[in-house]
């Protein structure tokens, strides 16, 4: 009978705790599994989802760490090449790069790296643009040989010419020339119809009777070029003639001002003002325009020359249609009659000791207060001591003689013919 009771009242705990459960607790083994599986792929798929929603312009630290490498290479060449067009490319590359890293930050981009990527837009633009402005130039580039490389930097680069220009007078009808020691340049009472530049050697302008007066030096122009009358002329003002009577006249009116107001020299007045110093000095001055004739004769030096040709017609109208080209070869002439000036001043100061200097020492003795009178010459006309040494020696002194004042062969005849003088004394 207790056993009964026993097993009923189990069987009433057993149906209170079934009615009692929770569904989750219902559930078997098997569910139990099927949400444990569940579960995992959930947040897989929650991973993929959140991977696939960051954006494309935003890279992980390693590929950041590999974009700032290739632009610090690319500052790094720019920094060893020689070549200006490729340190152009590689800065530009550069900042470009810089521009990438900064825009592949994890977003959203904060204010100094807006700003980094805005200085590194500016940047590569500008360094682009001269890059394609070098490609144009080397493109378009003025190819001058090596002698006429060096004409253009001695002779006209000084005065403002450009490279352009330059090249363009060349390809007007310019001829290299090379004259021989004595030969003829310029013949006296010939029409001009030449341009010549001197660009190596010397060349001697004569009179009348071969009387040299002026030496021209190299990088100058033969004659007295006239830009003004061949711009008038090329833009067919009809003033060609009146030019040169203006030039007067305005040289009046300087001096006139000069003495009023105090002002300063003009180019202008400088270049009229060398002129008529160098026509008194040497005579007229052959004026390089179509009409005029050579007033005198030119040689090439002792050493010889080479000259450049132009036909007077097509440089005339090379320089006349430019309007900055005729600026220069003004300024270009004037500085050239300068040193035609101090040319030919240093010329006559060493003809003149020349001449001085073999008087001096003609009978074989020089004086204290000669040597002295020569030496106060030198200094005033700053005549060089190795021309002084080369005249001495072309007139067969020694510069310890010529300080003794003693020449040794005149030394040796005098007592020669004093040794036979005693002689034929005392033995009659």
């Amino acid at each position: 009978m207790q056993a009964r009771r026993s097993l009923a009242f189990s069987f009433k705990n057993t149906l209170r705790n079934k009615t009692t459960c929770k569904p989750d607790m219902l559930l078997g083994s098997q569910s139990k599994l099927e949400l444990l599986s569940r579960q995992p792929s959930g947040s897989r798929t929650l991973a993929k989802q959140t991977s696939q929603s960051k954006p494309w312009h935003e890279l992980p630290p390693h590929q950041l760490a590999v974009v700032t490498t290739l632009g610090n290479l690319a500052s790094l060449s720019a920094a060893a090449s020689q070549d200006h067009a490729v340190v152009r490319l590689l800065s530009g590359v550069s900042s470009l790069v810089s521009v990438g890293y900064n825009s592949f930050m994890p977003k959203p981009l904060k204010t100094h790296q807006l700003t980094a990527v805005a200085w590194s837009c500016a940047f590569a633009m500008l360094h682009f643009v001269n890059f394609g402005l070098l490609l144009w130039e080397s493109s378009h580039a003025i190819k001058l040989s090596d002698e006429e490389e060096d004409i253009y930097e001695h002779g006209f680069q000084v005065h403002r010419v450009t490279p352009r220009q330059f090249r363009k007078l060349l390809d007007s009808g310019a001829k290299f020339r090379d004259y021989q020691p004595g030969a003829l340049i310029t013949e006296y009472g010939k029409p001009v119809s030449r341009v010549i530049y001197v660009t190596h050697g010397t060349c001697i302008g004569e009179r009348v009777g071969g009387c040299p007066v002026l030496e021209y030096h190299q990088d100058v122009f033969i004659g007295h070029l006239q830009p003004k009358i061949w711009r008038a002329e090329y833009l067919g003002s009809g003033d060609v003639a009146n030019i040169e009577d203006l030039d007067s006249d305005a040289e009046e009116d300087w001096l006139i001002e000069k003495c009023a107001r105090r002002k300063r020299r003009s180019p202008k007045d400088l270049r009229s003002l060398l002129e008529a110093g160098l026509a008194e000095r040497t005579g007229p001055i052959t004026k390089v325009q179509s009409g005029a004739s050579w007033n005198g004769t030119t040689r090439a030096g002792p050493d010889g020359c080479r000259v450049i040709e132009w036909p007077l017609g097509s440089f005339a109208c090379r320089v006349g249609s430019d309007e900055s080209l005729c600026k220069a070869m003004e300024n270009m002439c004037t500085l050239s009659l300068a040193a035609k000036i101090s040319q030919g001043a240093r010329g006559k100061a060493l003809e003149g000791y020349s001449e001085l200097l073999s008087l001096v020492v003609r009978d074989g003795i020089v004086d204290p207060e000669e040597r002295q009178a020569l030496s106060h010459y030198r200094a005033r006309h700053a005549v060089p001591d190795t021309e002084h040494w080369r005249m001495l020696d072309e007139l067969g002194w020694t510069l310890e003689e010529f300080d003794q004042g003693v020449l040794k062969s005149h030394h040796q005849k005098l007592c020669t013919s004093r040794q036979a003088s005693f002689w034929h004394w005392l033995l009659p």
